[in-house]
């Protein structure tokens, strides 16, 4: 098949435009001495960003929008006496059972066994609560040092 004569015209022009277009923008440039360096060339220093935490309140910023105060409330530190007391009356002893050699009790749902370490949630937070000891029908618990005998709830 043959190719009409105008279309190899226009292929040929074609491919040479392109082959002249690829080695013009393929030589190196030359330099001059005399020339500066653009500005996108020079080192950029990039600052670094400090957070600091006030002890003041009102006096925090924000890192990002820095022209915008943050009203921080300063936290006062709690005493730990009063929950102390409220932490016990949370524990309730719901059952006992195991083996005579391995007694196990549940305190407010968790089964712990002669000395063993837990941390139990109540509605007066978490405790971590040690299992002294379990008797027949009730079981010695010990929290933040203070002891406490949990004895078995009686309906009747």
């Amino acid at each position: 098949m043959k190719t009409p004569r105008p279309l190899t015209l226009v292929l040929t022009l074609s491919a040479v435009t392109a082959l002249g277009v690829a080695t013009v923008n393929s030589a190196p440039a030359a330099k001059t001495p005399d020339a500066k360096a653009p500005a996108a060339e020079a080192e950029v220093q990039i600052p670094k960003s400090v957070f600091t935490i006030p002890n003041t309140a009102g006096a925090a910023r924000d890192p990002f929008y820095p022209n915008r105060i943050i009203q921080a409330e300063v936290s006062k530190p709690t005493t730990n006496a009063a929950p102390r007391v409220a932490s016990l009356s949370c524990l309730v002893l719901k059952g006992l059972s195991g083996t005579p050699t391995s007694p196990l009790a549940m305190v407010n749902g968790r089964t712990m066994a002669r000395g063993e370490d837990a941390e139990i949630v109540t509605e007066c937070g978490r405790l971590l609560v040690h299992c002294v000891d379990i008797t027949t029908n009730s079981a010695i618990v010990e929290v933040g040092g203070e002891r406490r005998e949990l004895r078995l709830r009686s309906d009747f």
